[in-house]
């Protein structure tokens, strides 16, 4: 019996059906899986074309999509443009080499929801007139989901914006477990916002650098919330080295560590309702646990001895010792925060 009307997603393999990633694309329907067998790909300005497609490399980031670093004003290594919604993924691709005036790795224009995940965005670049967006540019109303991916040494030429991410205004991006670090800009080493009411959870943003807002920058409106992020060793030769406000922009930080940033961890307003937060001019030493041979051993006891044994008090001069507790009072005035710890 004929199927009418049925269709069947497909794996489309490169090199194996097709020579080029493009020509995959090209080639593929709603559904299908474009499968990139490890290796260097010389491709730029990729185009999903507005499918519910999968385009994934080898599950060790052993596949490499090189845009050369050569300037394309049409776009950097992906350019998603056409209404892509979640169902189009792109996963576990290195994106190197892109060099365009928004997004060097991967630009996402208005109104498009894609899912990155698992990608190493790094060797970027974005200027030439544009507005930034070295690693990443999300632009008005795009919504995509980042997920589980580096974002590094990117860069953002020029007096611009944003090193690894530049979030354009009314967009609201949906970042989750990544690291950002080593990108730079002019404003916002690793990440800024204009007008942009992102949702950024359980991230590592460090070592980036900017004049204003080494780890990440806010303007306009923007109301974004910061949920269990790590926000450390950035640095901004003017002002906000772990975060700069300013406008009527009001994050929300709930459990965050922001510390460790030069000059200063925070230049602008904030809000909490959670708390949970360190802001420090230190970063707290990482929770001490026991050797691996300790654990062994531990294993290995017979139950008789398993039991709990009398312990020697610590040292008073092992004591973990906490710095002067600040509390912040929240006002609508810019104000830099205080360089002791604030436990919020």
């Amino acid at each position: 019996l004929a199927l009418v009307g049925t269709s069947f997603a497909a794996t489309i393999n490169v090199p194996g059906d097709h020579a080029t990633i493009q020509g995959a694309i090209d080639a593929s329907f709603d559904g299908d899986v474009i499968a990139i067998a490890a290796g260097t790909y010389y491709e730029h300005s990729l185009n999903p074309n507005g499918k519910a497609i999968t385009i994934q490399g080898s599950p060790n980031s052993n596949t490499t999509i090189d845009a050369q670093g050569q300037y394309h004003a049409g776009g950097g290594v992906f350019v998603i443009k056409s209404g892509e919604g979640d169902d189009t993924v792109i996963k576990d691709l290195v994106i190197t080499g892109g060099n365009t005036i928004l997004g060097g790795g991967i630009r996402f224009s208005n109104s498009v929801s894609p899912t990155i995940q698992g990608c190493t965005i790094s060797g970027n670049t974005s200027g030439n007139l544009g507005l930034g967006g070295g690693g990443l540019y999300c632009g008005s109303w795009s919504s995509p989901t980042i997920t589980g991916c580096t974002i590094s040494n990117n860069t953002s030429a020029g007096n611009y914006f944003g090193g690894g991410i530049y979030c354009d205004a009314e967009s609201s991006p949906n970042i989750i477990n990544c690291t950002i670090s080593a990108n730079s800009a002019s404003n916002g080493g690793g990440v800024w916002y204009y007008n942009s009411d992102a949702t950024i959870t359980d991230c590592t943003i460090s070592g980036n650098t900017a004049s204003y807002g080494g780890g990440i920058g806010f303007s306009g409106d923007s109301n974004p919330t910061i949920t269990g992020c790590t926000i450390s060793g950035n640095t901004a030769n003017s002002s906000g080295g772990g975060i700069y406000c300013i406008s009527t922009s009001n994050p929300t930080i709930n459990g965050s560590d922001v510390c460790g940033n030069l000059p200063d961890q925070i230049n602008g307003n904030f809000n909490t309702t959670d708390g949970g937060n360190v802001i420090a001019t230190s970063c707290p030493p990482p929770p001490s646990r026991p050797a691996p041979a300790a654990l062994a051993e531990r294993a290995l006891r017979p139950p008789s001895q398993t039991a709990p044994q009398p312990v020697a008090p610590m040292p008073a001069m092992m004591w973990p010792v906490r710095m002067l507790v600040v509390r912040h009072h929240l006002s609508r005035e810019p104000a830099a925060c205080p360089r002791a710890v604030s436990s919020i």
